[in-house]
């Protein structure tokens, strides 16, 4: 989508628009144990910068799609309808499922066809995300607008007292850059792709509505290669209480928080020491210029506030190193031929397996970055708990079950996981789970690998 080069040639105003809140989507069917959704991907025009209009691809012809709801163990088909004009894919992003139905790079949905993904959701509930994964095309889909939030819960956490109903709210951040006439200016920069305007849930800087109370605000880097560094203009701390996986055991206070391509956190925003008429602005302390404000909070009105922060939040069950029966290493690194980022010194084949792991038993995987950036590695099927980053123990906000790690530069991380439930066939690359940057130019351009669970 797009083209051109250099920044926005036109500007986005700034905390003028309101806070957009993706709809439910509803499911088409329910029965005792099963939820169906339709989606339909399309082609469509929508007003982003005000005054102009943006050609987009986007679930049920919006970005980002809707957001669908669903609990722990109740098993969740999504049937997608590709309307559009290319071919799609589509990955639950930490979602455990069923090996088929992960939305492998190339079990391709052509225009004009019905794939329907079963997910278990036999997990942890976690702010999940669904976006394309099309072999190739992933960075230039996903930037057109295929994404979008899936939020899973259960009764247990809805039984802890956490801020709910009006008082959660989920946020996706990503940076685009804009022609004249509002279309996407789409590069495919081998480095990694960076927009020049922020959007927040498809709308550039907008304001949000908020009461004297706390709020839970679940917040996804839903960028195609740009960390943000996040913290609050009046200084105030969040509370953070999950991240990619689900809840963390306990609270952790934060005054800032490092956020790469496809993480999570969930966090608590305490708004009752400010005062009506306040305008706190979430900043990006990693930026410079039209990058550095995010959006704005704008309290407008008292209200009382019955939610708690636990400090008791969920145990997490510490996998044991000893347990591990391998440790694989992979290398993250760059090459000097026609795919200039590679893992373990080769780039992506669909037809190559790199590892078979055995359902049911523990592993260790080194990440090592052999590159002068940072990279956020993901891990497909399942998720995982980091042992050590550069030798180092994680910090509490990082010591609960994760997908997506940030391995820095000339740096190793180590995370330990269990292959539960799901085994694929080793002579059906459509069975294989991946491992890939989430970068999505170094994904595109073969820093990606794949894995298949086996008996």
């Amino acid at each position: 989508m797009g083209g051109g080069g250099g920044g926005s040639a036109i500007s986005a105003p700034v905390f003028e628009l309101p806070l957009n809140i993706p709809p439910v989507l509803q499911p088409i069917s329910s029965t005792a144990t099963q939820d169906i959704f339709e989606l339909t991907q399309r082609n469509a025009t929508v007003g982003i910068i005000p005054g102009t209009q943006t050609a987009i691809l986007g679930y049920n012809g919006m970005t980002p799609g809707p957001t669908i709801r669903v609990d722990s163990d109740r098993e969740t088909v999504v049937r997608h309808i590709n309307n559009s004009n290319v071919r799609t894919t589509t990955h639950l992003h930490g979602g455990h499922m069923r090996a088929g139905d992960d939305g492998h790079p190339v079990d391709y949905v052509n225009p004009g066809a019905t794939r329907a993904y079963t997910y278990s959701n036999k997990q942890l509930p976690a702010t999940l995300w669904y976006h394309d994964h099309t072999m190739d095309l992933t960075g230039d889909q996903v930037y057109a607008g295929l994404a979008g939030f899936y939020l899973m819960s259960d009764d247990y956490e809805r039984a802890l007292g956490l801020p709910s109903g009006d008082q959660e709210v989920a946020i996706v951040i990503q940076d685009r850059t804009f022609a004249a006439d509002g279309s996407l200016i789409y590069n495919d920069n081998i480095m990694g792709e960076l927009g020049d305007t922020i959007l927040v849930n498809g709308a550039p800087y907008p304001y949000f509505e908020v009461s004297t109370r706390k709020y839970r605000v679940r917040i996804l880097n839903g960028s195609n290669a740009r960390t943000y560094n996040l913290a609050l203009s009046n200084g105030t701390t969040f509370t953070q209480i999950g991240s990619d996986g689900g809840l963390l055991p306990a609270p952790v206070s934060r005054t800032t928080m490092s956020i790469a391509p496809a993480e999570r956190l969930d966090v608590i925003i305490d708004f009752s020491n400010a005062s009506v008429g306040d305008q706190i602005v979430f900043l990006n302390t990693a930026g410079s210029g039209s990058t550095t404000q995010i959006m704005r909070f704008d309290v407008t009105r008292v209200e009382d506030d019955g939610s708690v922060v636990p400090q008791v939040l969920r145990p997490v069950e510490r996998l044991d190193p000893a347990a591990a029966v391998q440790t694989r290493r992979w290398v993250f690194g760059m090459s000097g031929g026609s795919y200039p980022w590679v893992i373990n010194g080769r780039p992506y084949d669909p037809e190559r397996i790199d590892a078979m792991p055995r359902l049911g038993t523990t592993e260790i995987w080194e990440l090592t970055n052999r590159t002068g950036m940072m990279h956020p590695v993901h891990i497909h099927d399942i998720m995982w708990q980091i042992l050590d980053i550069n030798g180092r123990p994680p910090a509490p906000q990082d010591a609960g079950w994760k997908d997506t790690f940030q391995v820095p530069p000339m740096g190793t991380v180590r995370v330990i996981g269990r292959f539960d439930d799901y085994v694929g066939d080793p002579n059906d690359v459509t069975t294989a789970y991946m491992m890939h940057c989430h970068i999505l130019e170094h994904e595109d351009h073969a820093m990606m690998s794949q894995f298949v669970v086996v008996e």
